[in-house]
């Protein structure tokens, strides 16, 4: 799939994944800002968490720069008035673009698998191996393309494929949400299930929405569409990377509002790391403390004063 010039078939890719990605990452700012909000200013008088601010902040930074990258490789082949630059011109460009993509990727498959951690009462299998598998996934990832010569550029607007790597990048992605999104699920039906009550149908579309957005399931189909985008090798896949990597970001902050919304207004004595984006479980937080009213025990074997005094008029 060579995008050489606008005349060739699947050109119209070039302009509607630039054109999605912007609009996407307008929302995904107001979203970060909301949750910049909640994990510090609306989270006091519970001391700030700075992991999840820095990792929220690295996912964003990330996201933003890849956003500035598609931007500024349209404007220098599309909108300039200097000549349209060929490939190998544009090679060191689109190589950023490709990595920060796939960095992308993994940052966000990072705070699922720590959440994911978190709320298995930090067993480091359930950390260890979804680890290594996302670092195996971004070594694919980035080992192929690197290889390729700058001669191998033909186009200006997209960098050239190795195929091989880049499905096995979105392969083991897509193992690993899954993997972790069915764990976070099990942990969640195993505290939650017997508090569950639908009164209506509201009430199920709501929890059902809150559900995917907890456990990472958009991640899932958004690496779905990915997949099948890159073993099409349609153009239609230069749109599902610009969607997928602010994806990426929309979806763990989103989790980050949820969370601390949830939290917040119930004036519950939370730690930080249990209010934290990546840590919010914890056993202490199952438990239900009732004060109830001091009720004087009554003795039946005893008569009352009342009885007594019938007793004795008798």
């Amino acid at each position: 799939m060579n995008l050489e010039n606008l005349s060739a078939a699947g050109s119209y890719a070039v302009i509607v994944s630039d054109t999605l990605e912007i609009l996407l990452f307008g929302v995904y700012s107001v979203i970060f800002m909301f949750a910049l909000m909640i994990l510090t200013v609306y989270k006091k008088p519970l001391p700030i968490d700075w992991l999840a601010v820095l990792a929220a902040s690295a996912l964003y930074g990330t996201c933003m720069a890849h956003c500035g990258v598609v931007t500024a490789d349209r404007f220098s082949t599309l909108a300039s008035p200097w000549p349209m630059p060929d490939g190998p011109a544009m090679s060191k460009l689109l190589r950023v673009g490709d990595a920060l993509f796939k960095l992308a990727c993994f940052l966000a498959e990072l705070v699922m698998i720590h959440r994911c951690w978190s709320m298995w009462n930090r067993r480091w299998a359930l950390f260890c191996f979804p680890a290594l598998v996302a670092s195996a996934g971004l070594a694919c990832a980035l080992i192929g393309p690197i290889r390729i010569p700058v001669s191998e550029f033909k186009s200006p607007f997209i960098s050239p494929r190795m195929l091989p790597f880049d499905i096995s990048f979105a392969a083991l992605a897509l193992l690993v949400d899954m993997l972790v999104t069915y764990l976070i699920c099990d942990r969640l039906r195993r505290i939650s299930a017997p508090a569950l009550q639908f009164r209506s149908i509201s009430d199920l579309v709501l929890s059902l929405a809150a559900c995917i957005v907890e456990t990472g399931a958009l991640l899932v189909v958004m690496q779905v569409f990915l997949l099948v985008s890159l073993a099409l090798e349609r153009p239609f896949v230069t749109i599902v990377e610009s969607v997928a990597t602010q994806i990426y970001g929309i979806a763990p902050t989103l989790m980050i509002i949820q969370l601390g919304i949830r939290l917040l207004p119930a004036g519950r004595a939370t730690s930080a790391p249990q209010f934290s984006t990546v840590v919010i479980y914890n056993p202490s937080d199952t438990e239900i403390d009732v004060e109830l009213p001091e009720i004087c025990p009554v003795n039946s074997a005893a008569p009352s004063a009342a009885g007594r005094s019938r007793l004795k008029e008798s």
